[in-house]
C-alpha cells in the first residue's frame, strides 16, 4: 500500500486521543506533555512510512554513468 493521508490521519487521531479533553492539572508538567505529544506524532509518522512506503525502480535496472548498478539493498528504518 502506498502512503495515504486518510490512514495516517486516522492513526494520528487515534494515537493522540490521550491528550484530548485533558485539564492542565491532569497532564502534569506542560513541557513534558508537549515533548511526549511531539514524540507520539513522530512515532506514528515513522511507523506509517515503515509500513506503507513503496519504492518503484526502473524496470530495466539501475545505471551509474554507463555502468549497471549491481549488489543488494538493505533497509534499516528505525
Amino acid at each position: 500500500m502506498a502512503l495515504d493521508k486518510d490512514t495516517l490521519g486516522t492513526d494520528l487521531y487515534n494515537a493522540l486521543d490521550y491528550w484530548n479533553n485533558k485539564d492542565r492539572d491532569d497532564i502534569g508538567d506542560i513541557e513534558d506533555a508537549r515533548l511526549a505529544f511531539c514524540k507520539k506524532i513522530a512515532e506514528v509518522v515513522i511507523d506509517h512510512f515503515k509500513a506503507n512506503a513503496e519504492i518503484t525502480l526502473n524496470p530495466t535496472g539501475l545505471t551509474a554513468g554507463g555502468y549497471a548498478v549491481v549488489g543488494t539493498a538493505q533497509s534499516e528504518l528505525t
